[in-house]
């Protein structure tokens, strides 16, 4: 499926102080350069829900670019309980339950799809992307997973499964786009997906999010690696059928 600390109790006082910290710079910068490691640890050390978020965000993101399986899921439960300590720390932070949602695809995108059905991680995921949006129902990252979402399990399971919306799907990318057009992770996500749903009416929408991927400038380690990506999907639409088909296979 999608490529997608448990409970910390705070003294009253330091919850308060903490809940409201804006994100560490010094985390931040680690995050724009890829070392997501050092960034997690950083953010971690400050604390606070903006924090925790950001802790999950660059897990989360190294677990996205880890190619070993194994490897990657670890870092996704990671990610999984920052983002918890996040959403822990401040319900109304959407960025913590957006974390949180990506990171349990991730992990389901990693397993087998028997042992991911087990885990629930579907109606997981959902429940937390559909609280991200009925907190920032224009929050254009919130759109983009949501419909990745969409379109991946109606794509694997079959359109309606797990309250799943294709159509839904198609429109909340287009929405995202529109709301966040230098966006190199919306654009690219539109692309895969769009693109890989199969619907000739939608390809060519995905086949323009792809071009726009490749000509937008990136700002961050992460930026460049989807560009990457972006790049050698292009390549092999251009190669042949089996070659898209092979590709999407492997990155959706």
């Amino acid at each position: 499926m999608m490529r997608l600390i448990y409970s910390f109790v705070f003294f009253i006082a330091v919850q308060f102080s903490l809940v409201h910290a804006e994100p560490d710079s010094g985390a931040l910068d680690k995050f724009f350069v890829g070392d997501y490691e050092q960034s997690a640890a950083l953010a971690e050390g400050v604390g606070g829900a903006k924090n925790f978020a950001l802790a999950a965000r660059a897990l989360n993101a190294s677990a996205y670019l880890e190619n070993d399986d194994k490897t990657a899921r670890k870092i996704a439960k990671r990610a999984r309980e920052f983002a918890k300590l996040a959403i822990e720390a401040d319900e109304a932070l959407v960025e913590g339950h957006l974390q949180y949602a990506i990171a349990i695809a991730q992990r389901a995108s990693r397993m087998s799809g028997f042992r991911a059905f087990l885990s629930g991680s579907a109606g997981k995921a959902r429940d937390a992307l559909d609280a991200a949006l009925v907190l920032e129902p224009d929050n254009a990252w919130a759109l983009s997973s949501s419909a990745a979402w969409h379109l991946g399990v109606a794509r694997l399971a079959g359109d309606g499964r797990f309250g799943s919306d294709a159509e839904l799907g198609h429109q909340q990318f287009l929405a995202a786009q529109r709301l966040d057009p230098e966006n190199i992770s919306i654009a690219y996500e539109a692309a895969l997906r769009l693109i890989a749903y199969g619907r000739e009416d939608w390809r060519e929408a995905g086949i323009a999010a792809l071009a726009a991927t490749l000509e937008m400038q990136p700002a961050t380690h992460f930026d460049r690696a989807l560009q990457e990506r972006a790049a050698a999907f292009d390549a092999a639409i251009d190669e042949s059928a089996d070659a898209e088909r092979a590709f999407i296979e492997g990155w959706s």
